[in-house]
């Protein structure tokens, strides 16, 4: 009767019946792709044409000189395609001992998805993380994503808003931008409807006061009703912003400007070390991103 007591039959449930990997935390990640286009590519690097459109009509009285405008192809954006690769090592011990070979199988390719998914967070963010500095991440221009851009017409733009906080008012200067400062290259202006509210999770009291408040200005007196509610802005707060004062409003049109290229999706494969008696684990992807276009999205350092 010695093989019957609680302690043994304990020791044989465990054995037999744990599962192979321990998880009690969900993964974070940020709402990036509503940001993005995403696109297929077969090719290690693609290249994208910005042009200019014709300009405003001319008023000419008939049989006069024609007045010609040539449609402009400005610099293109190159997208060049990187390589992440992840690998580890089971050994051949643990995956023979082990009484739950493919779920414990199936749970690593889940870490390894969660490490490959952490990989397209970071790089998704690093146009906001680059948005305010030239250097080798500057525009077809030479300017930084958000900064003073001058148009092909020779049209002035600005998408760098004075630097402030994130609160009502300052967010109705950035709405305020999309209404009144949206340029073509051409000269003609543009119309575009504000949707994205971008910001680190820091403002999020902030944001949700803004954007959840019913009567008037919160934190005010105000008892007029909440404007901005009617823009229905998305917020996406990013973890991922390395200055957490920076914020950002894009328009509904951003994301056809801001690419991503998948070349080959998640591919996994195994192969014995001998050496070392273990399964190596390995794991790639490639991928390209970008902004091609810096029209539909405003930017504040934040104070």
């Amino acid at each position: 009767m010695a093989n019957t007591t609680y302690s043994f039959v304990k020791a044989i449930s465990i054995t037999d019946y744990m599962p192979a990997f321990k998880t009690n935390s969900e993964v974070q990640g940020w709402d990036w792709k509503k940001l993005y286009t995403m696109k297929k590519t077969s090719r290690a690097t693609e290249q994208v044409f910005s042009y200019a459109g014709l300009p405003v009509a001319q008023q000419t009285k008939e049989l006069q000189t024609l007045n010609y405008a040539d449609m402009a192809e400005l610099a293109a954006t190159t997208f060049t395609v990187s390589k992440y690769t992840l690998a580890t090592l089971f050994s051949h011990e643990l995956l023979k001992d082990n009484q739950h070979l493919p779920e414990f199988l199936g749970e690593a390719g889940k870490c390894a998805g969660d490490s490959h998914s952490f990989a397209k967070d970071i790089a998704a963010a690093s146009f906001l993380n680059n948005a305010f500095t030239a250097g080798s991440t500057a525009m077809y221009d030479g300017v930084a994503l958000c900064g003073s851009h001058t148009m092909n017409d020779g049209t002035a733009f600005t998408n760098k808003l004075t630097t402030a906080s994130l609160t009502w008012d300052n967010l109705w200067e950035a709405v305020n931008s999309f209404e009144t400062s949206l340029v073509a290259h051409s000269g003609i202006y543009l119309r575009d409807t504000p949707k994205f509210l971008i910001y680190h999770p820091s403002y999020e009291k902030e944001v949700r006061a803004i954007l959840r408040t019913t009567e008037g200005q919160p934190g005010t007196a105000d008892n007029d009703k909440n404007t901005l509610r009617d823009y229905n802005l998305v917020p996406i707060p990013c973890r991922h912003l390395s200055t957490s004062a920076n914020w950002f409003l894009a328009g509904s049109r951003f994301p056809s400007s801001n690419c991503w290229f998948t070349r080959e999706g998640l591919s996994n494969k195994t192969e014995d070390d001998f050496d070392r008696m273990a399964v190596k684990f390995r794991s790639y992807q490639r991928w390209a991103r970008g902004v091609k276009e810096f029209t539909y999205i405003f930017g504040n350092e934040g104070a």
